[in-house]
């Protein structure tokens, strides 16, 4: 659990001035930056718990009253628009819902910043949160969207891969998938929605990634790359991604002069043994290719720069290597990525 995030994200609620707003269908109180936290709408009984404990066995040993309180330390669910509200009959013709499941204060103001220049051609908002027992604040802003007159709305999942639990529950949330992954959240039903898939493996990941290594590299020859990544809990999805990430590294070595690239992900949720057998493989790398004469660098494909960078650092504290801890999302390619995947449907 990402303990800045938690403490970000309590002080900007702690600290920003509240004020209540309501719309058809939607309550909510929105702060000082413009975030708006739907008041809770959807019924919180035994039954969503009990799909919790049944979808991630982890939670089974903890009561309820445990559970809550750790959903409210993982921070809330909210939605942010971007565009300013010129009336149901002015502005774009079309939608953009960015979807994050939140990064911290700092970390959610990059994304936001990162998203404004879509607000001239698309009705554009964010959406954060883990969507765990509730999909309102998702469900808030397409209402919001659609009392425009809006033609299609295009859904940004920002994640790095699709094979992991809060893709599919974005996914259920749209009925684009059968099953929940958390819980039984409501569905939105709309044949507006457009929903795109990540960045995974595209080009566009590719380019920044290779980017951000050679904003590390002084010798292409002697150095060697780790691509690390949060990773999903499942065995089967962690496969799958760690295949995209060796996709990215064949890339970079087939445009580079590096001598190596490998791909690791620490699987960061998952239990205590699984994650610490995954640092001990990068410290094993790490620590042999130095004993080879080479430099090692790091880079990831996390959307964020502000997620797990810091506990990254703490693992691997005292090891030479060299770690470049930008996220996909603050580059100008991520952009043109969600162009292009727009343009594409």
């Amino acid at each position: 659990m990402n303990y800045l995030k938690i403490t970000l994200m309590l002080l900007v609620l702690v600290n920003s001035s509240v004020h209540s707003m309501a719309m058809p269908g939607c309550h909510f109180n929105e702060d000082d930056l413009g975030k708006r936290y739907p008041m809770k709408m959807s019924e919180m009984g035994d039954n969503k718990y009990d799909q919790l404990k049944e979808k991630l066995p982890g939670l089974a040993p903890l009561t309820n009253k445990q559970i809550s309180h750790m959903m409210n330390m993982m921070g809330p669910n909210y939605y942010w628009p971007i565009s300013k509200d010129n009336g149901p009959d002015n502005g774009p013709n079309n939608g953009l819902l960015i979807l994050a499941h939140g990064y911290g204060q700092e970390g959610d103001a990059e994304l936001y910043r990162s998203m404004q220049e879509f607000q001239d051609d698309y009705v554009t908002s964010l959406a954060l949160g883990m969507s765990m027992m509730t999909s309102d604040h998702i469900g808030c802003s397409i209402e919001e969207i659609t009392k425009k007159s809006i033609d299609n709305i295009f859904v940004v999942p920002v994640s790095s891969t699709p094979f992991n639990t809060l893709v599919r529950q974005w996914r259920y949330i749209f009925k684009l998938e059968n099953d929940y992954s958390y819980s039984d959240v409501k569905q939105i039903d709309s044949n507006k929605i457009k929903f795109l898939e990540p960045i995974s493996d595209s080009i566009y990941a590719k380019k920044i990634i290779l980017e951000y290594a050679n904003e590390i590299s002084l010798d292409q020859n002697m150095e060697v790359i780790i691509i690390i990544a949060h990773g999903p809990v499942d065995t089967d999805d962690n496969d799958k991604q760690l295949k995209l990430m060796n996709n990215i590294g064949q890339y970079i070595l087939d445009n580079s002069n590096f001598f190596d690239v490998e791909a690791f992900t620490l699987q960061d949720d998952s239990p205590k043994k699984v994650r610490e057998q995954n640092v001990a493989s990068i410290k094993t790398f790490i620590e042999k290719s130095n004993e080879e004469g080479r430099r090692v660098l790091m880079v990831s494909n996390l959307m964020s720069g502000k997620g797990i960078q810091k506990s990254i650092e703490s693992d691997f504290d005292g090891l030479s290597y060299t770690f470049n801890s930008k996220g996909l999302l603050a580059h100008p390619l991520f952009k043109e990525w969600i162009i292009e995947s727009i343009q594409s449907q």
